[in-house]
């Protein structure tokens, strides 16, 4: 016969759920649960375990035989238990509203709530358990994947590091996908699934830097703008390049080596350049220029601020190149590279 007992908020005696019958267990001391407990209360991206629970205080046992448990949840709708890897004084904890759950930390449990286990402390990714002879004894636990791992361009939304748990990536402004799969999963192992080279940029403001890598890896097909000006009254290029040769070389020269006003269209393989292409603009230093270089079927087509310049076929029919750089005297406030 099940017995009824009437549980009250303050009590000496610990209640212990086992298979639905309520035991008492003695206490350390007496204890005011209300005072523990927070309810409606959540700690965000910190469970490591979660698990079906008899009660409250099956949970707060659990939590107590975990060398990693600091905190811990529990849902009533659901007898849903959570352990948490931080408790609610860390720098690194969120705990947030949210309805139906409640949370303690468990420093405010008194240690014979754990039975057996109270009389070992267990260390190093270890928690307690009772074998079937009843001794308690220290054995190997997951203890989570932690922080999922970070993916330059990215945020990501995660509700804790336990087995199974997800992670979803999104792609920051400027950044775009590179393939389809955007969430990493916490394994057995205690890692999250790589998602290194999800994000790939594709557009930059005010760049500083000179080399750029293409966003998702060496492309047969492209369209890329730049908005730049010339800072002084030489020259300046940009280069498309695949490891060190130049598939495709476009330099302005103001007035250098001789000329002026011209625009030259090269390739350099293996060190050695081929027969340069001139063509006469009109250059200046501080007026800005909006360039377009679109590689599409094997021809690269050149257009300046709307003009269609030149359609240069590809000399090594099939290089995809693998970075780009704009160089020597320029100045750049845009540059956006579009897939096709």
């Amino acid at each position: 016969m099940i017995l009824a007992v009437k549980m009250w908020s303050y009590y000496c005696k610990c209640v212990f759920l086992i298979f639905g019958i309520m035991k008492l267990v003695s206490g350390d001391s007496c204890l005011d649960v209300d005072s523990v407990v927070q309810r409606d209360k959540y700690m965000e991206h910190q469970v490591f375990r979660k698990f079906w629970s008899q009660s409250l205080y099956t949970c707060a046992s659990e939590c107590l035989m975990s060398s990693a448990c600091l905190s811990f949840g529990f849902e009533k709708k659901t007898r849903t238990c959570l352990l948490y890897s931080d408790s609610s004084d860390s720098d690194t904890a969120n705990v947030v509203n949210r309805r139906g759950f409640l949370f303690s930390d468990i420093q405010h449990w008194p240690k014979s709530l754990s039975g057996r286990c109270a009389q070992i402390t267990c260390h190093n990714n270890t928690g307690c358990e009772v074998t079937r002879l009843g001794l308690a004894r220290c054995a190997p636990e997951f203890q989570g994947c932690g922080h999922p791992p970070d993916v330059r361009g990215a945020n990501t939304t995660y509700d804790g590091h336990y087995l199974g748990a997800v992670a979803t990536y999104s792609c920051d402004p400027d950044f775009r996908t590179c393939y389809n799969k955007v969430i990493s999963t916490c394994q057995s192992s205690g890692a999250w699934e790589s998602l290194a080279g999800l994000c790939g940029q594709y557009r930059w403001h005010d760049p500083i830097q000179d080399k750029y890598s293409f966003p998702c890896g060496p492309p047969s097909k492209f369209q890329l703008t730049i908005k730049g000006k010339a800072t002084a009254a030489t020259r300046w290029a940009i280069q498309i390049l695949k490891q060190a040769d130049l598939i495709f070389f476009l330099e302005f020269r103001l007035d250098y080596n001789g000329q002026s006003n011209v625009a030259v269209i090269n390739t350099r393989k293996d060190g050695n350049w081929g027969s340069p292409l001139h063509f006469d603009l009109t250059l200046a230093v501080g007026k800005t220029m909006d360039i377009q270089i679109t590689l599409l079927h094997g021809v690269f087509r050149l257009v300046i601020d709307g003009v269609s310049i030149h359609n240069f076929t590809e000399r090594d029919p099939g290089e995809k190149p693998d970075k780009f750089a704009i160089v020597i005297d320029v100045s750049v406030s845009m540059i956006e590279l579009m897939g096709l």
